[in-house]
């Protein structure tokens, strides 16, 4: 979610193969784990709520990491076709199909859930989430009437605002820091674009630029942040991290989350390296034994951050998530077959993968609504699991009609502004 699951990239930024390349039809594999990972927020979600001890006595909170993966595979895809031009020496794809791409991807999904959320189910916050909710209740829910809060969450910028963070549709929040995503990969890249036409810089050097700049931002933004915590006199870490303050706003924002996305994108660099024959050798040979290898410290280390409470726990969670996307697709890259990526995109995870974007809004307002319905069970793994499916199948067949009625023709929309520039 955000991150915005981009259900169409895995097929849209890998071409068929061409003379000189090895590259696949299709990015197999990517479907699948999306899917999952939206799941695991949607568990997160549903226990939070209404399972509160069950989610704490098993630890289950660390199901909400699946959201790192969904920034770490946004920064893969989306850079991705970038890295592809840039090695070719070709020119950057033009920003004006990008945005309308990336407005398209996004707002028109989210506008018609919210609207309904808002105004038919009346379950998104009005209010604060980490203030106002309740476990079991319908506290700080209802319908937002205040014309500004309205504005602010329809055009994704409520985050910016500490008395409008965590309004609306809970997770929303992701939507505003994928969007500046997207505004600020071309504007970087756009750099390492215009190097290679007025310099002799290897390709394979300027394509970091926009990683490493990306990342220097989120360590620099996780800097500053935490030098706030202790002017600001809040010491509950919840209130730090999603309260009405500016220590959760900057907590929250693409100026501390950047490098996030950062590790996606050097996934993509090393993807591209080795399909066009740029990096070769045991690096390139053996890139699934080292990534599998390196998860081990990187997930032991995420694991303690998280016990923590670091804010730098969705650091090392990015990086893992990085190497697991390389583990996953890796022959691909040197036009081999894998079938662990083939295996990944189990059909049913493949088909939450493909409406996640959905599925990813729907579900908190659904798991309000099926609440007041009273077909929550209680808190215990048992009630959990229930709640969990009861959602899940809500959130599913709500996810599917807006997919088919709003986010299809959106991008179809989309591809022909592209094909007919």
């Amino acid at each position: 979610m955000t991150a915005t699951p981009d259900s169409t990239a895995a097929a849209a930024t890998a071409p068929s193969s061409t003379a000189g390349s090895k590259r696949p039809a299709r990015i197999l594999g990517l479907d699948g784990p999306r899917g999952f990972a939206c799941l695991c927020v949607l568990a997160v979600h549903v226990g939070g709520h209404n399972s509160p001890v069950t989610v704490a006595d098993y630890k289950l909170g660390l199901l909400g990491q699946g959201l790192i993966f969904f920034f770490a595979l946004s920064g893969f895809l989306i850079f991705l076709p970038m890295v592809r031009r840039l090695f070719a020496g070709k020119p950057m794809p033009d920003n004006k199909s990008y945005a309308v791409h990336r407005i398209l991807r996004v707002f028109p999904a989210y506008i018609v859930i919210f609207l309904f959320a808002n105004f038919v189910m009346r379950a998104v916050f009005t209010e604060n989430a980490a203030v106002a909710e309740e476990h079991f209740t319908d506290a700080g829910l209802g319908m937002i009437t205040d014309p500004v809060t309205l504005l602010g969450n329809l055009t994704l910028v409520h985050s910016y605002v500490p008395s409008m963070l965590q309004t609306g549709i809970n997770p929303s929040w992701s939507l505003t820091l994928e969007l500046m995503f997207y505004i600020a990969l071309p504007l970087l890249t756009g750099i390492a674009f215009y190097l290679a036409r007025r310099t002799s810089i290897s390709a394979s050097v300027l394509v970091l630029i926009p990683v490493v700049v990306m990342f220097a931002i989120g360590v620099a933004g996780k800097l500053y942040t935490a030098s706030r915590v202790e002017p600001s006199g809040i010491t509950d870490p919840l209130l730090l991290d999603w309260g009405p303050n500016e220590v959760a706003v900057l907590s929250r924002s693409f100026f501390s989350l950047a490098d996030n996305f950062t590790f996606g994108m050097a996934a993509a660099v090393i993807f591209v390296a080795v399909d066009t024959g740029v990096l070769t050798g045991w690096i390139a040979k053996n890139m699934r034994w080292w990534t599998g290898l390196a998860m081990l410290p990187v997930a032991a280390i995420s694991l303690k951050l998280i016990d923590d409470n670091s804010r730098w726990q969705t650091t090392f969670v990015s990086l893992g998530s990085a190497l697991l996307i390389l583990f996953i697709i890796a022959p691909l890259a040197r036009g081999e077959r894998s079938k662990l990526a083939e295996r990944a995109d189990w059909k049913p995870l493949e088909y939450v993968g493909t409406i996640s974007l959905s599925v990813y809004l729907w579900h908190f307002p659904v798991l309000i609504m099926v609440g007041r319905f009273g077909w929550m069970a209680g808190d215990s793994p048992v009630g959990m699991l229930w709640n969990f499916v009861v959602v899940t199948a809500v959130s599913v067949l709500f996810g599917t009609i807006t997919y088919r009625l709003v986010e299809k023709p959106a991008l179809m929309l989309a591809r022909k502004y592209k094909s007919g520039k």
